[in-house]
């Protein structure tokens, strides 16, 4: 009863008194009534059963005589009771004999029969409870022989209103008895009522007030005032227990505020602790690399020189020390990066099978000299173009690998690399690392990728390291949203794995080597006298899905190429060796070309370096591609998937191709899968790149970098003008420039990410930063302009090659020009240069640059920067009085690149101070730092013209 369940204690206890009383009432009404009803019927059914006897008793003669008018006479006699309705008197055959009152209407039915059951059941039906009439027959007996029926019917409408009127009293007296109860009830209830509703009072008063002194007075003994005593008792407990608490809580809050300060304290001191651990690590790391660079860089031109052979070895144990130690310093550059947060992970565009094929010459070298073996197991739906960070995989392999060579004296090592998972988006890819060395226990497993931590850190332990790599490597594999574990091997030795996911939709979807085409169904043959040569080349080419045959010699090489062709189903492509016997792949080649059916049939030539043929023989013999020996995994593949694409391409693109003997090499094809060709390739298309830079002695440099590379470089002074230029089209990169007057290099880079937008293109050009800032911040910011990578000045033409390679494909002949010209000299020798006005080298740098020895070019860009430097002081020193702290920053800016590729040190510093002075919108001291910079650019002059005037 929800209505109760709301109701109040006083009308609870109405309701409790009325329902109680009234269900009292209600039974006895009941009852009174059932016992009414059933005492009138008892008494007329004991009034008819005697009149029935009485009118049976005086009828049995007139029955068996057949008198029916004395037995009418019997039945008036009845008249003298009222509630008599009727009677009739039937004969033994159950007929009518006479009835009563004599004028009825209707003459009564006959019986259905007159035994002892069709009587008691017509009896039943005449004595219903509720009806208002009732009958009653009864059999008339002379002595044992039943004479006849007799049924009498009386009206009992006059019962039912002497029954009504007494339980019309009954009611009314118990309806006073239940007022009469109600108004008792109600001047007691307000005894139990009016002790619980103070109850109910003190309560919300102490709830409200939270005053728990207050109690309850009353004088009463029963459950009502044992109740209200321990109301009043608990509400004195409850104020000694808040008084304890509320001391409790005072010193509480007094300690935990002495905690609070020594924590804050301790917290503080470890947060400074870690700072100055990283900031240690990665200062002691540098300045360490620093020497041993020109330790490192020492000893190799020592074991150059002529040593003996003692010499040789003890210089030789030093580099590899030395080398050792360097690896170790990583680690811990490494390291503090990570505790310090700044590790980081580039997604840039690389080849995988290029990366994986030099991890594998690297370390084969070190697995033949312990006497194991060294194989790479790699899927064949491995993609070959990704977007992650190559040197960063190529460091967790090397850990990996490393310890697999260390931790193993026998047996092999396999490198494993699946898919493990790849949808439209990006591709997890599972490298595996299986070796057969001395395993990893159960334990050491559960601490083997924390920090200084080693499966065996004994002190007797026989193999040594930092016990950083691995943890590094876990450190990495998170950053590159994968895992890393490692399980024991079924038989012997351990399985390092982990799994990268990297990124697919950064891919250039028109790079080559993205849409590599697959060998599936491509049919080859392979020509080798070597037999455990040609089956492993075949079974290399069956694992790519090609189908391979072999062929041990020149003429069954040429009978099955001739027999395949007149057949019409020439071989797509074939794999020659360069020595065969009586003859040459060379020649071989010649003579499949001079047959018109098998010329269809592309011709990869392998051959050792001594006996590669040039590019002229090449496309006289038909040759399509040559390969090195030992030829690369990768440069065949790629080699047979360009015949692939050739193959299966339109009509129209092959006629628009070039032919075979144009592509005699490989190089093509370096910039997806990086194939060394014997030969370089005839140049592609030259490569334009737009130098967006306002500088006049850094466009000079750069210039000549592109131009060494092999890039056609057109300048640009300001951001409006590099954007007019992309406009106009026709440019493979963007080299800009971030501070220049007019329009920077943010606002031009943005501009022209716009004006891809308008013209519905995809972001395809290429944008690189490059600018003579190196602080923290900068290459984000760069990016976030909508840049794509970034170049930090001063910097090399290696530097410039291997961040424009990235984007474009750089020719090889280019990029190797002058590699090793001017190399990098070692540290001692360099602080010895620059306590000079102009460092040396950066001249030798820029000779190194052209072709035909680069005096011109040196002189161009002393003559540019002598005439321009006057100008941009003239300007600052305007800016300072001026109090422009943004032109001071700006020019300085330019100032500072200029000095630093001419090698003017000193000036560069003190341009650099000035710059940070500007990028603190301020021009205090600026006066000072300016007149230093005018007399340290004297002495570079001199220095510069006295350098030009002993050359010449």
């Amino acid at each position: 009863m929800p209505n109760f369940e709301r109701s109040s204690l006083n009308q609870k206890l109405t309701i409790i008194s009325l329902l109680s009383t009234a269900t009292a009432l209600l039974f006895v009404f009941a009852a009174f009534a059932a016992t009414s009803v059933l005492n009138h019927r008892k008494d007329e059914a004991t009034q008819l059963a005697t009149f029935a006897q009485v009118i049976g008793a005086t009828s049995t003669d007139d029955l068996l005589l057949r008198d029916r008018k004395r037995a009418r006479a019997a039945l008036a006699a009845l008249g003298a009771e009222r509630d008599i309705s009727s009677a009739v008197l039937y004969d033994r055959h159950g007929q009518p004999f006479a009835h009563y009152p004599l004028g009825g209407e209707t003459t009564p039915d006959a019986l259905d029969g007159t035994d002892d059951a069709a009587l008691a059941a017509a009896n039943l039906e005449g004595q219903r409870l509720l009806s208002h009439r009732m009958r009653l027959y009864r059999p008339v007996m002379d002595g044992e022989l039943q004479v006849g029926v007799i049924m009498i019917e009386t009206d009992l409408v006059g019962t039912w209103i002497d029954i009504l009127a007494g339980l019309a009293v009954m009611g009314l007296a118990m309806l006073a008895s239940l007022l009469v109860s109600v108004a008792m009830a109600g001047r007691f209830k307000r005894s139990i009522a009016e002790p619980v509703t103070k109850l109910i009072q003190a309560a919300q008063k102490v709830s409200a007030s939270q005053n728990y002194s207050l109690r309850i007075a009353h004088q009463r003994t029963d459950e009502l005032g044992q109740l209200i005593d321990s109301f009043n008792t608990m509400m004195a407990q409850i104020e000694d227990r808040g008084a304890a608490l509320l001391h409790h809580r005072d010193e509480l809050e007094r300690q935990v505020g002495v905690r609070t300060e020594q924590l804050e304290k301790a917290k503080n001191a470890a947060e400074a602790a870690s700072r100055a651990k990283s900031a240690f690590l990665a200062t002691m790391s540098h300045e360490i690399r620093t020497p041993m660079n020109g330790v490192l860089g020492m000893t190799e031109m020592l074991l150059a020189t002529s040593l003996s052979e003692s010499q040789r070895n003890y210089t030789t144990l030093v580099k590899r020390s030395g080398e050792h130690l360097l690896v170790i310093i990583n680690d811990i550059l490494d390291f503090s990066k990570i505790e310090a947060g700044k590790l980081t992970i580039e997604y840039i565009n690389f080849n995988l099978w290029d990366l994986l094929d030099d991890i594998h010459n690297v370390y084969t070298p070190q697995a033949a000299a312990k006497g194991i073996g060294f194989d790479f197991d790699i899927a064949n739906d491995i993609p070959v173009a990704i977007c992650g960070d190559p040197n960063r995989l190529r460091q967790i392999m090397a850990n990996l690998l490393g310890n697999a060579i260390k931790f193993t004296d026998q047996g092999r090592i396999l490198a494993r690399v699946r898919v493990a998972g790849e949808d439209t988006q990006s591709v997890m890819l599972r490298f595996e690392v299986h070796d057969t060395g001395i395993g990893i226990s159960r334990e050491a497993r559960a601490r083997l990728f924390e920090a200084f931590s080693q499966a065996d850190d004994s002190t007797t332990r026989r193999y040594g390291g930092t016990g950083l790599g691995l943890a590094i490597s876990k450190q990495l594999v998170e950053l590159m949203k994968g895992a890393i574990g490692v399980d024991n091997a079924p038989t012997r030795g351990s399985i390092f794995w982990f799994t990268v996911s990297f990124d697919k939709r950064r891919v250039d979807p028109d790079a080559p080597g993205h849409r590599q085409h697959t060998l599936e169904g491509l049919r080859v043959l392979v020509v080798d006298e070597q037999d455990e040569t040609r089956e492993d080349l075949a079974q290399q080419l069956q694992a790519w899905r090609a189908t391979a045959d072999g062929a041990a010699s020149a003429a069954a090489a040429y009978e099955r190429l001739a027999t395949a062709a007149k057949a019409g189903r020439p071989y797509d492509a074939a794999v020659l060796d360069m020595e065969l016997t009586h003859t040459s792949g060379l020649a071989l080649a010649a003579s499949i070309k001079a047959d018109a059916a098998a010329r269809v049939t592309h011709l990869v030539l392998v051959s050792p370096e001594r006996l590669a043929a040039d590019p002229v023989q090449r496309r006289a013999a038909g040759v399509a591609y040559q390969l090195v020996k030992p030829a690369r995994a990768a440069d065949l593949y790629a080699c047979l998937a360009a015949c692939a694409a050739r193959l299966h391409a339109p009509a129209s693109l092959v006629a628009a191709q070039p032919a075979p003997a144009a592509q005699a090499t490989v190089a093509g094809q370096r910039t997806a899968l990086g194939v060394a060709a014997a030969r370089p390739a005839p140049r592609a298309r030259a490569r334009r790149v737009l130098l967006a830079e306002d500088n006049p002695v850094n466009v000079e440099v750069a210039k000549a970098m592109l131009e060494s590379l092999g890039i056609e470089a057109t300048c640009a002074r300001n951001g409006q003008e590099a954007l007019q230029a992309v406009r106009s089209g026709g440019f493979d990169a963007v080299l800009m420039d971030c501070q220049m007057p007019v329009m920077d290099g943010f606002a031009a880079t943005a501009a022209i990410r716009g004006h891809e937008r308008e013209q519905g293109r995809a972001r395809t050009l290429p944008v690189i930063a490059i600018t003579a800032n190196a602080l923290q911040g900068d290459r984000e910011a760069c990016l976030a302009a909508g840049m794509d990578d970034y170049l930090s000045k001063p910097f090399t033409q290696q530097q410039l090659a291997a961040v424009i390679g990235r984007w474009v494909a750089v020719p090889l002949a280019a990029s190797s020009h002058h590699a090793d010209v001017a190399p990098r000299l070692p540290p001692d020798v360099v602080e010895v240069i620059q306590r000079e006005a102009v460092n040396r080298a950066a001249l030798e740098n820029i000779r190194a640059l052209s072709r035909d020895g680069g005096d011109a070019l040196v002189q161009k860009v002393i003559n540019a920067y002598v005439g321009d430097t006057p100008r941009h002081l003239a300007t600052l020193r305007e800016a300072v009085d001026g109090m422009d702290a943004g032109s001071v920053r700006r020019v300085a800016h330019s100032l500072k690149s200029a000095s630093a590729n001419i090698g003017a040190a000193r000036l560069a510093t003190l341009c650099k101070e000035l710059e940070q002075l500007g990028r603190a919108d301020s021009v205090d001291g600026a006066d000072r730092i300016l007149t230093d910079m005018e007399h340290e650019f004297q002495s570079v002059r001199h220095s510069l013209h006295a350098m030009l005037e002993k050359e010449t």
